[in-house]
């Protein structure tokens, strides 16, 4: 017997408009939560190579190859995005490469509800819940951060000017959805 996951937002989620942004839920993202107990050095790029990704070394970065993306969270912890069938194997060649335990990696994705946000308009609207970036041009391109939005603790990752990825805990998904379908109004009028 094989179960499906059920989404956080009940039964498929249809995309909605809000404004000229469409929102999506993005069920076929894998994510493994890597973290190291000791600062790695050295070790760093053969995590990368276990990982089979290059690992961001700073604060905002994220890198990309093929269907895998790493996003920083502190110096020494990333969420590795992947493909859901790729979890156990990230897992598993982490556990091999690491035997003492200096690196540990855990599935994380049913931890995680993944939205897209795609529009000319939606910078803005994210703004009205959360601040983005001290950088004069907003949250770069490429970049992800941890942050707040509408007091629901995310991870925003800026994948173009207009297409954002958002990922919020799954017990606090519908509250996300709710609090960005509340904008329709104010956000939806003002175009």
């Amino acid at each position: 017997m094989k179960l499906e996951a059920l989404s956080p937002l009940g039964a498929r989620f249809a995309p909605r408009q809000i404004g000229d942004v469409t929102l999506a839920e993005m069920p076929d993202i894998g994510a493994v939560l890597v973290t190291a107990t000791v600062p790695l050095s050295g070790d760093l790029t053969r995590l990368s190579k276990t990982l089979a990704i290059d690992l961001p070394r700073v604060h905002g970065a994220m890198a990309t190859h093929q269907d895998r993306s790493a996003i920083w969270l502190t110096p020494r912890s990333w969420i590795v995005t992947c493909a859901p069938s790729d979890e156990k194997l990230l897992v598993d060649n982490v556990a091999l490469a690491f035997p003492d335990h200096a690196v540990l990696a855990s599935p994380y994705s049913d931890a995680l509800c993944w939205l897209s946000l795609d529009g000319a308009g939606t910078e803005d609207l994210l703004r009205q819940g959360s601040f983005l970036s001290f950088s004069p041009g907003g949250l770069p391109v490429g970049h992800a951060k941890r942050t707040l939005v509408a007091g629901i603790p995310a991870v925003v990752k800026r994948l173009s000017e207009t297409a954002w990825t958002i990922a919020v805990e799954r017990s606090r998904a519908q509250f996300f959805v709710d609090w960005l379908n509340s904008l329709t109004h104010s956000f939806g009028d003002s175009q």
